[in-house]
Order: C-alpha cells, then sequence, then structure tokens
C-alpha cells in the first residue's frame, strides 16, 4: 500500500491500486470523490482504502439482498407461504443467484456502452 497525496484536498491517502507511475497520476480521495458526487476527470484516479471498499461492499450486498427479497415477498407470497422449508430454501438461493446474475449482465453492458 502507497501513501499518495491527494490532486484536490491535498490530504495523503493510502492506495494499494498505485503503483510505480503514482507519482505522475492525479490522485482523488475518497472524501473528495463523494463531495464530487462520484464524478472524477480523465486522468484521474480514485484512491479508495480497502477497508471502505470492504464496507461499502457490504452495504451494497446488504440492500441489494433487501431489495431482492421483498421483491421476489410481494411477488410470490402466496406461494412462498405454501412451500416446504426446503423449498423455500432452494427457491430463495435459485432467486438469489438469479437476481444477481441479471445484476452482473446489466453492470456488464452498462460497462461496455461506456466504453
Amino acid at each position: 500500500m502507497k501513501e499518495v497525496k491527494c490532486s484536490v484536498c491535498g490530504n495523503e491517502t493510502k492506495c494499494e491500486q498505485c503503483g510505480a507511475e503514482s507519482e505522475k497520476a492525479e490522485h482523488l480521495c475518497l472524501e473528495c470523490y463523494q463531495k464530487q458526487g462520484g464524478k472524477v476527470k480523465e486522468g484521474m484516479h480514485v484512491c479508495i482504502p480497502k477497508e471502505k471498499v470492504e464496507e461499502a461492499y457490504d452495504k451494497f450486498l446488504a440492500n441489494m439482498i433487501q431489495g431482492a427479497s421483498e421483491e421476489m415477498w410481494n411477488a410470490e407470497k402466496k406461494k412462498l407461504k405454501e412451500l416446504s422449508k426446503q423449498e423455500l430454501s432452494k427457491t430463495s438461493f435459485f432467486e438469489g443467484a438469479r437476481f444477481m446474475l441479471a445484476f452482473m449482465r446489466r453492470v456488464s453492458q452498462e460497462s461496455e456502452k461506456e466504453k
């Protein structure tokens, strides 16, 4: 992990992704990135500490699971109540996998559009 200075605020920030060329690159700390509404100038690199990435991922995953389970419950409430515990477990797992696959495809398509 390397200590670099944010090009906006000048504060030191840790970055695991910065390599030997990091002295020439412009860096943006997580706080400045959030203040700018998630916008980054071309050639600028956002330095996000590992613990913040993990924290954001955990929040994102919890929100996705909550939304998917509410969506499934609202759409299939009567059918779900009639299932055995084993059937409910299998159905929930399958729906979660289906939901994440659809999400990954959507993200991939959006990423391709940006190129």
